[in-house]
């Protein structure tokens, strides 16, 4: 039987006698956890105060792993020739425990301070705007997770194709996570943000134990989804995260009814606006985001790559005398010039953005007022 999206999710912390077990161990908990708030306000004033250097991000990171009660083991070896691994999602901290094992950087969509960012060996994905723009991070290993968001172990989510054209060879990694008394991550929905609840238990529990292992790079990419759930023996299923976020917690065929229309009917406000954005694309990110503000400026600013639909003609109607004028013609869509020079400096790349984005949406709102035949003067 295929692992449906309801068979992923993951909606109680405890399970079985867990609970039990776990209130004997409450006393203990909070005072690791008093312990734990202590080391990780050390953490923060650390990393606001000393220097962004690889021995400091060392220290630092071993910090957050005893704040966060996590150790990693590492099974195989590291290929050199690799700069990328491709790894399942398993939980919130997963890049915490890779950086601080196997020195890479994560992308993330999280909206964190940097200093924080940097200690969980994470990087904004906003800054990788188009996907040349992976091979611009030489300094360290990038880890990409395709999944987009955590399972709950039983099997592997869809993996998106986008990261890896970017790469002629990849290695995989296995991630295996074990906590005793509670699970480590419950879908509750926190959007696009970090998921702090998540966060929160790894400072109550005893120890959360991460197995890392190196699988045998490949130059095959549409493998490496078959070859991590091989390892882990599980199956590699068609159900993609943001199926995962919609599916309700009890499966009665009336409960999806209404997130999915509400899903859709956002979706189609995304789509008036940016029209040569794929519908697939746009409610997988707003089933991240919940929000049509924060999916569009996603889309606008690159954090959520997309392949441009073609601009589809609208049918003319023959000339004659009762079809005097031509058909709507179909809507702009602006894009940079395919040839444009690349700006040189950080401020001039910002400006030409924002000058695009303002025209860009400026261009959406006039077709909207058009279309609903609104008597709206626009503004420059």
């Amino acid at each position: 039987m295929a692992l449906t999206a309801e068979r992923l999710r993951n909606d109680e912390r405890f399970s079985g006698e867990n609970v039990t077990q776990f209130l004997l161990f409450l006393p203990f908990g909070l005072c690791l956890f008093v312990v734990r708030t202590i080391l990780a306000l050390i953490l923060w004033v650390a990393s606001i105060i000393l220097p962004n250097k690889s021995t400091v991000r060392q220290m630092l990171s071993t910090l957050a792993c005893w704040t966060f009660g996590v150790y990693v083991k590492v099974k195989g070896q590291r290929d050199p020739r690799c700069s990328m691994l491709v790894a399942n999602y398993a939980s919130c901290l997963d890049s915490l425990a890779a950086a601080h094992a196997l020195g890479t950087i994560s992308l993330r969509k999280w909206k964190v301070p940097p200093f924080f960012a940097s200690t969980l060996g994470i990087r904004n994905a906003a800054q990788f705007v188009r996907k040349e723009h992976f091979g611009d991070c030489t300094s360290a290993p990038l880890l990409l997770q395709p999944e987009g968001g955590p399972a709950n172990g039983r099997g592997l989510l869809r993996f998106a194709d986008w990261p890896f054209p970017v790469a002629q060879r990849v290695q995989p990694v296995a991630i295996e996570v074990e906590r005793a008394f509670t699970a480590v991550t419950v879908h509750t929905g926190h959007g696009a943000g970090f998921p702090w609840r998540d966060a929160l238990w790894f400072l109550l529990a005893p120890v959360t134990v991460y197995k890392l292992t190196l699988l045998p790079a490949t130059s095959d990419v549409t493998e490496v989804a078959g070859v991590i759930a091989e390892h882990l023996q599980i199956e590699a299923t068609d159900v993609e995260y943001s199926a995962l976020c919609l599916a309700p917690p009890v499966a009665p065929a009336r409960a999806a009814g209404g997130p999915a229309r509400e899903l859709a009917r956002r979706a189609q406000q995304v789509k008036e606006v940016l029209p040569r954005v794929p519908l697939a694309d746009i409610m997988r990110d707003l089933a991240i985001t919940r929000s049509v503000d924060v999916t569009v400026t996603n889309f606008l600013e690159g954090v959520t790559p997309y392949t441009p639909e073609p601009i589809q003609q609208a049918p003319q109607a023959p000339a004659g005398p009762a079809n005097p004028q031509p058909g709507p013609s179909a809507p702009r869509y602006v894009t940079p010039p395919a040839q444009a020079p690349f700006p040189k400096s950080a401020k001039e790349r910002q400006l030409s953005f924002q000058e695009r984005k303002a025209q860009m949406i400026a261009d959406a709102r006039q077709r909207y007022i058009e279309k609903h035949g609104l008597n709206i003067t626009m503004t420059g």
